[in-house]
């Protein structure tokens, strides 16, 4: 081969394997990832005597649409940093809960909330493919699970637009594995909806899932986050 041939294809090996860098960068990393989950702002401007109505919440509470469950988990590209998150989102979760007087405070008893995992959307539908064999295993394992019979103790007082923290302990199924955790939560009465926020940091290992790796690549970090936000109403 002659010297100039050589380099020439050197240089274009050098070209393809620079512009599959980028591709892999542009198709598998985000500009930009969704904020991670909160209460929304209030959007009843009414007197703060009005917001602070208290109301009954005894009774069968149920996720209804608007709730959405999924991970946010750092990606990294070679050995430099991801710009940003990856996150993905589901908004096919069902489940609910009994709120139940007692003693002049409230428990919660009977919690159930199931995510369709297959229904999992991100920025990136080559990121969505890819987790239905690797990682997450959507084909393989398509539902995800919290459970916990209770009862975990609300706050006495439950007035309409002010939020409350506690935890939440129960156990997850995912990926085929289940563990006991405990999830810190965010409530808030608003009329005769329920909003609840939470997030909760896991190891994948933990859980057997091997971080997903992109041909050395894109590569995921081994620790993810757990996000949630729920809108519960009473059934009828």
């Amino acid at each position: 081969m002659k010297p100039a041939r050589g380099k020439a294809l050197a240089g274009a090996a050098v070209l393809v394997s620079v512009a599959g860098f980028g591709a892999a960068y542009l198709v598998l990393f985000s500009p930009s990832s969704p904020a991670p989950v909160s209460l929304e702002a209030p959007r009843d401007s009414a007197p703060a005597a009005a917001q602070m109505e208290e109301i009954d919440p005894a009774g069968r509470w149920v996720v209804r649409d608007g709730s959405e469950a999924g991970y946010r988990v750092r990606e990294k590209l070679a050995l430099l940093p991801a710009p940003s998150d990856a996150v993905g989102r589901s908004r096919m979760v069902t489940g609910g809960f009994l709120v139940s007087g007692n003693n002049g405070g409230h428990t919660i008893s009977n919690l159930e909330v199931d995510v369709d995992m297959t229904a999992l959307t991100s920025d990136s539908p080559r990121r969505d493919d890819t987790l239905r064999h690797r990682g997450l295993e959507t084909d393989r394992y398509p539902r995800a699970y919290f459970r916990t019979p209770g009862p975990i103790e609300l706050p006495a007082s439950l007035p309409t637009g002010r939020s409350s923290n506690f935890m939440v302990e129960g156990s997850l199924t995912i990926h085929g594995v289940t563990r006991q955790v405990s999830i810190p939560v965010e409530a808030r009465l608003n009329d005769q909806t329920l909003e609840v926020v939470g997030s909760l940091i896991m190891h994948m290992a933990d859980f057997g899932i091997e971080p997903p790796n992109v041909a050395n690549i894109v590569s995921v970090e081994p620790t993810g986050t757990l996000e949630f936000s729920l809108l519960l109403e009473k059934a009828a």
